[in-house]
C-alpha cells in the first residue's frame, strides 16, 4: 500500500564485474605465491646445483691429491710438475696451484706464479682439511675454488719430517671455471621455472575454467532474474545444471519465484476485488494515509466527483486532490480528519468545501473513520473517507419533494374542485335570477359571500401547498410549526378520509415557534403523516401533537398502523431503505431526508413502535427564543 522506494540497478557499465573480480585476484594471488615459490625453489635448486659441483671439485681433487701423492712418493717431480700442466689445461679449470705448508707456491699450471707467497689460500686455522667455494679469481671473474690439505704420512716423514710437527706437507689448489657452473645451473633453475609456469598456467585455466562455470555464470544467472523479478518480470526462473550447491540454490530461488508469482498473482486479484467493491459504492470514498496525507484507494465515484483519471489521483495529497492546494489545509479553517482522529475506530463528520479539475467548487458530506494496520511490523495509520456531494442529495431531496407533492394532487384536486363548483353554481344561480329578474341586492350579495368564502377555500389550499413545494432558501427564519401543522395536515384531510382515517392535531394556544425553514419543516410533517397514512391501510386514527419543554418543541405524529419489525427498527432512517406497510414500492428515501432536515435544524428525531399497536414519530426542534440566544 505504502509506495516503496526500489533501488535503481546498476548499470552493465558502472556495475563490477563478479568475473573480472574473482579473475584479477585470482591471478594475484596464485600469481603472488607461485611465483614466490618458484623464486625458492629456483634460488634452492641453484644453490644445490652449486653444492653438488663443490663436492664434485673436492672429490677430483681427492683423485688428482691421490695422482701427486703417488709422484711425490715416488720422488718424481717432472711427472709431478707435468701432472699439473696437463690439469691446468683441461676445460673448465683456470688454474692448478700446489702450496707447501707456510704458503709458497711449489707447482702452479701457471709457472710464472711459482716461488710466490700464497697464504690466503692456506685453510684457516682449526677448518676442515678439504673445502670448496666460489671466490673471485685472480683475472677478475668467479671461479669455484676447491682446497685440499695434503697429508703427511710415515713414506714422507723422511723428507717433510716428523708426523707431529709437519701434519700437512702441502696444499692442493684447483680453481674450476664458475661462469660454466653458474650457467648451467641458471639454465637448469630456468627450465625447472618454464615447467612451474606451464604448469601453473594449466592449473589456472582449468581452475578458471570450473569456477566460471560452477560459480561465475550460476550467479550472473541468479542476479539477472533477481533483477527481472524486481521489475516485475515475475515468469522468469534461473537454470542452473548440475546438482552441487548453487544448483541446489537456483531450484530453491525457482521454487521461491514460483511463490511469489503465485502471492502476487492472489495480491492483484484481491487488489482487483477491493478496488471493484468500492468501485460499486454509490459514494465518493478515498483511503488517506496519514503519515503524508497521501490517497493511496479511491474508487471510480470519488474520480468522477472530482473529474480526475486513475493516474493522477493515487500518490496525491488529499489537499491537493480534492482542495487544489499545494500545502497542507489549515487546522483551524477545515476540520481534517488525519489530524483530529487519535485513535483506532474514532469517527468524524463533518462538511468540507471540494474543487473539480475545472475549478468549480461544491460542498460535500464526508464521513472519516480512522483505521489501524500492520504493515512491514509497524502501525500504519489510515483515514477512510466516504463523500457524498451535497449538491446530489439537494437533487435528490427535491426530486422527494415533487414526488411528494404529486401524490397531493388529488387532495390537492379535491380540495379546490369542492370550492370551486360551489363558486359555479353560485355564480349560475345569479345570472338565472338577473335573466329572470327576481334577483335583488340581497340576493346578490348572497351569492357574493357565498362565492368570496369558497375562492378563500381556495386560496388558502394554494397557499399551503405553494408553502409546501418552495425550494428551501437556505436562511433561517421564524416559523410557527403549529401553522405549519395545521396546514399540512389539511393538505392531507382528502387522502386520510379516502383510506378512513381519522385526523387530529393537538397545539398549545400559544404559538410554538422555531428558527428554520418554513417549508423544508413542512416537508417533515408531509413525510411523517404520510408514512402514517401509509401504515394504517384498513384505517384508524392519526394523532399530531406538539409540546414544548424547556429550550425545546416537540412534534410527536402518532399512528394505529402495522408498526415496525425491531429488526427493521435500526435501519428505518437508511437511504433506499423501504419496508411500507400498505405493501407498496416506496422510494426508501423519505425518512433519510426527514432526519437530515432535522438535524440541519440542530433538532433529533426519535420513533417508538410496537407491531400491531402503532408508531410514534417525536420531533424535537430547539425554540427560536434559545436559538436566537445561543447565536447572540
Amino acid at each position: 500500500m505504502n509506495p516503496t522506494t526500489v533501488p535503481q540497478e546498476t548499470s552493465p557499465v558502472g556495475r563490477d564485474s563478479l568475473r573480472r573480480h574473482v579473475l584479477v585476484r585470482l591471478f594475484i594471488v596464485a600469481g603472488s605465491l607461485s611465483l614466490m615459490m618458484l623464486l625458492i625453489l629456483v634460488l634452492t635448486y641453484r644453490n644445490r646445483i652449486e653444492n653438488e659441483r663443490s663436492q664434485a671439485s673436492l672429490g677430483v681433487n681427492m683423485l688428482l691429491q691421490a695422482a701427486l701423492e703417488n709422484a711425490m712418493l715416488k720422488r718424481d717431480v717432472p711427472g709431478l710438475r707435468d701432472i699439473v700442466d696437463r690439469l691446468g689445461r683441461v676445460p673448465g679449470i683456470r688454474q692448478v696451484t700446489i702450496l707447501n705448508p707456510v704458503g709458497e707456491v711449489r707447482f702452479c699450471s701457471q709457472p710464472a706464479l711459482i716461488g710466490q707467497q700464497r697464504p690466503e689460500l692456506l685453510p684457516p686455522a682449526g677448518e676442515a682439511a678439504a673445502w670448496a667455494e666460489f671466490v673471485p679469481g685472480t683475472e677478475g671473474a668467479d671461479v669455484l675454488r676447491s682446497v685440499n690439505a695434503v697429508a703427511n704420512r710415515e713414506p714422507c716423514v723422511v723428507c717433510h719430517g716428523p708426523l707431529a710437527s709437519h701434519p700437512v706437507n702441502g696444499i692442493l689448489v684447483v680453481d674450476y671455471d664458475a661462469e660454466g657452473i653458474r650457467r648451467q645451473a641458471w639454465y637448469g633453475a630456468a627450465l625447472f621455472g618454464a615447467a612451474g609456469l606451464a604448469l601453473l598456467a594449466l592449473s589456472l585455466g582449468v581452475l578458471w575454467r570450473t569456477l566460471r562455470r560452477r560459480v561465475i555464470e550460476p550467479v550472473a544467472d541468479l542476479a539477472a532474474v533477481s533483477g527481472d523479478l524486481e521489475q516485475g518480470h515475475f515468469e522468469r526462473r534461473t537454470r542452473i545444471a548440475g546438482n552441487d550447491e548453487l544448483a541446489v540454490l537456483g531450484q530453491r530461488f525457482n521454487r521461491m519465484a514460483d511463490r511469489l508469482d503465485e502471492q502476487m498473482r492472489q495480491l492483484r486479484q484481491q487488489e482487483t476485488f477491493l478496488q471493484s467493491l468500492l468501485d460499486g459504492l454509490p459514494d465518493a470514498v478515498r483511503v488517506i494515509r496519514c503519515r503524508d496525507m497521501r490517497i493511496i484507494l479511491a474508487n471510480v465515484a470519488y474520480r468522477e466527483q472530482l473529474g480526475l483519471s486513475a493516474e493522477i489521483v493515487c500518490g496525491q495529497t488529499c489537499y491537493a486532490s480534492s482542495h487544489g492546494r499545494e500545502e497542507p489545509c489549515v487546522p483551524t479553517l477545515v476540520r481534517c480528519p488525519a489530524r483530529e482522529l487519535h485513535s483506532p475506530g474514532a469517527t468524524l463528520k463533518c462538511t468540507h468545501r471540494h474543487r473539480r479539475t475545472d475549478g468549480r467548487g461544491f460542498q460535500v458530506e464526508v464521513n472519516a473513520e480512522r483505521i489501524d494496520i500492520d504493515y512491514e511490523g509497524q502501525i500504519e495509520p489510515l483515514i477512510i473517507e466516504s463523500i457524498r456531494d451535497l449538491s446530489d442529495a439537494a437533487q435528490v431531496s427535491h426530486e422527494q419533494r415533487l414526488s411528494e407533492l404529486g401524490l397531493l394532487a388529488a387532495g390537492v384536486a379535491h380540495e379546490i374542485h369542492n370550492p370551486l363548483a360551489s363558486v359555479r353554481m353560485g355564480v349560475q344561480g345569479l345570472a338565472r335570477d338577473i335573466e329572470n329578474d327576481r334577483c335583488t341586492f340581497t340576493d346578490v350579495g348572497g351569492y357574493l359571500s357565498l362565492i368570496d368564502g369558497e375562492i378563500d377555500k381556495c386560496i388558502a389550499v394554494t397557499r399551503r401547498l405553494l408553502l409546501l413545494s418552495r425550494t428551501p432558501e437556505n436562511r433561517l427564519q421564524v416559523v410557527d410549526i403549529s401553522l405549519a401543522l395545521d396546514d399540512t395536515i389539511r393538505l392531507l384531510e382528502y387522502d386520510a378520509r379516502s383510506k378512513a382515517i381519522e385526523q387530529k392535531i393537538e397545539t398549545p394556544v400559544t404559538p410554538v415557534r422555531v428558527l428554520g425553514d418554513d417549508s423544508e419543516l413542512r416537508m417533515v410533517f408531509l413525510n411523517l403523516i404520510q408514512n402514517g397514512h401509509h401504515a394504517m391501510a384498513a384505517g384508524g386514527r392519526l394523532t399530531a401533537r406538539i409540546s414544548e419543554t424547556p429550550g425545546w418543541a416537540c412534534v410527536e405524529i402518532i399512528d394505529q398502523g402495522h408498526g415496525i419489525e425491531a429488526d427493521n427498527l435500526p435501519h428505518i432512517f437508511e437511504p433506499f431503505f423501504s419496508r411500507r406497510a400498505d405493501g407498496m414500492a416506496g422510494t426508501g428515501l423519505g425518512l433519510t431526508i426527514v432526519k437530515n432536515i432535522v438535524e440541519r435544524h440542530q433538532g433529533r428525531i426519535d420513533v417508538a413502535s410496537a407491531l400491531d399497536r402503532g408508531t410514534t414519530f417525536s420531533v424535537w426542534l430547539p425554540l427560536a427564543e434559545a436559538s436566537l440566544q445561543a447565536v447572540q
